[in-house]
């Protein structure tokens, strides 16, 4: 994992809605609370990221719903076998 030194960060503002601010108050101000904060909105750009990736490669993909599909069904069978379940 990178710390804040090896990667340029750039600065993003959050506005917190007041229903929140009242519930947490001056909670926002600990330096704790920021890195929380700062870790679960890098998870959540993570995942974004990912998801983008994963669209784009299956954008180029010759492969079907049903193909998919019926390859699903048949990895499961063969889990299924494997585990004495069938």
């Amino acid at each position: 994992m990178y710390s804040a030194g090896d990667v340029k960060m750039a600065e993003l503002r959050v506005e917190i809605p007041e229903r929140f601010n009242e519930i947490i108050g001056d909670e926002l101000e600990n330096p704790a609370t920021k890195s929380l904060l700062r870790s679960a909105i890098e998870e959540k750009l993570k995942i974004l990221l990912l998801f983008k990736v994963v669209d784009d490669i299956l954008k180029k993909s010759k492969l079907s719903d049903e193909k998919a599909a019926e390859l699903a069904d048949e990895l499961k069978e063969r889990v299924a076998k494997r585990h004495g379940l069938m």
